[in-house]
């Protein structure tokens, strides 16, 4: 009995590793999406291997879970990417039709000079997206929508002087190496309230030009870059596993509260000053106009600040 514990606790200690080696990996950037998009597709296989364990525990052929977690993991991160497209789930589409794009969607919306506010929200599984200014100064928005199979969904309403864009992408959803990108400009003539949820990709939100009071990003896994301007802004960001990189002009007060499983930062190396556990701001948070206030929940991850 003991020695059947002992193996029992030797394969899933073996499982924890392979799970960290995985998350240390992708925030070294050694091995990014792929072995996120393996995880999302093969998870079942995860309850095969505790099946097995609690079958083979006592018998002569343990060594096959060890043997088994280990081929797992290295199929996750070599398993050419020709393989890894040619699977389906009903809501994830690994198969990129040889790299041709469904279609791209564009559109403009002229400024209105009676909006007050703009209330923006992005809804989508899996992508790589880019907000930054508008290229016409005289749009409210314009979009660049690169899709792989249905077309987004696009919403536009004003009312009493608010204007509402939300754009979601289509129930199925392409996902690896030719994932879709969208690249959405906005006035920076209007304060914005921007909210973001996503699945998985990378999230490039040059901000330095836009008006944007209020950001709330709900992510999975992916790569997070945001330039800020130098205005207020309060931002809370819910984020699985990844990097994100925040970078805030010098003369703008900061403060940052990051909560996570797993992080490593360079908070106190960028200058900030140690208030609580988990809270950090600027020196100058006290002497300057604008602040901005930045919360961060995540699983495991890098956080990477500049602020100068």
């Amino acid at each position: 009995m003991s020695e059947n514990k002992n193996r029992s606790a030797y394969i899933f200690g073996l499982i924890l590793v392979v799970v960290g080696l995985i998350f240390l990996l992708n925030t070294l950037g050694i091995a990014t999406f792929r072995i996120w998009y393996f995880i999302i597709k093969f998870w079942p296989l995860i309850l095969i291997i505790i099946g097995l364990n609690m079958i083979l525990k006592k018998s002569k052929l343990w060594w096959i879970i060890p043997i088994l977690v280990l081929v797992i993991f290295v199929g996750a991160i070599f398993m050419p990417e020709a393989v890894m497209r040619r699977f389906n789930t009903d809501i994830f589409i690994m198969d990129s039709n040889n790299g041709e794009r469904a279609g791209v969607y564009q559109e403009d919306k002229e400024y209105d000079n009676e909006i007050t506010n703009f209330d923006v929200e992005l809804i989508y599984g899996a992508n790589r997206l880019h907000i930054d200014r508008v290229r016409d100064n005289d749009n409210l928005y314009d979009l660049d929508l690169d899709y792989r199979n249905a077309q987004p969904n696009i919403y536009y309403k004003m009312f009493n002087n608010k204007a509402e864009l939300k754009i979601e992408q289509s129930k199925k959803i392409n996902i690896g190496l030719n994932s879709e990108i969208w690249r959405v400009g906005l006035s920076g003539r209007v304060p914005i309230n921007l909210n973001l949820k996503a699945g998985a990709g990378d999230l490039i939100l040059d901000l330095k030009e836009l008006q944007v009071n209020n950001l709330q990003i709900d992510a999975g896994l992916g790569q997070l870059d945001i330039k800020y301007p130098d205005r207020d802004n309060k931002t809370i960001i819910n984020a699985g596993a990844g990097n994100i990189k925040l970078s805030i002009p010098s003369q703008t007060a900061l403060r940052i509260e990051a909560n996570s499983v797993i992080n490593n930062n360079n908070f106190e190396e960028t200058g900030l000053i140690k208030l609580y556990k988990n809270i950090y701001q600027s020196k100058n948070y006290g002497e300057v106009q604008h602040r901005i206030d930045i919360k961060i929940s995540t699983s495991a991850g890098n956080i990477n600040v500049e602020h100068n």
